[in-house]
């Protein structure tokens, strides 16, 4: 079996907070999100990569996501980026490997 090195998924923003972006009332919430007006298709590595669900689905632009992508900090930054996806976790994290 060969190693992936990254997969694609097709993102529709960028989402600051903490997993499992729930809020008190169960609902999912971000700290602020950043919608993209088109959805790329991005190639994101697959070492070190957190996938987490929204378990009802959240409104970011004009599109339904239903997970986020969390890529480990890199360089000087402290922090990730987390993008927003329309795929189930179930489904990014076969395609991860």
């Amino acid at each position: 079996m060969a190693i992936s090195a990254g997969f694609n998924a097709r993102v529709y923003g960028r989402i600051q907070g903490t997993p499992p972006f729930t809020g008190t009332d169960g609902t999912t919430s971000f700290d602020q999100t950043f919608p993209f007006n088109s959805a790329p298709l991005m190639n994101l590595p697959s070492d070190g990569v957190l996938i987490t669900p929204l378990p009802n689905g959240t409104l970011v632009g004009n599109t339904y996501v239903y997970s986020v992508i969390s890529l480990p900090p890199s360089g000087l930054n402290v922090h990730g980026l987390q993008y927003a996806s329309d795929s189930q976790a179930a489904t990014l994290a076969t395609n991860r490997g």
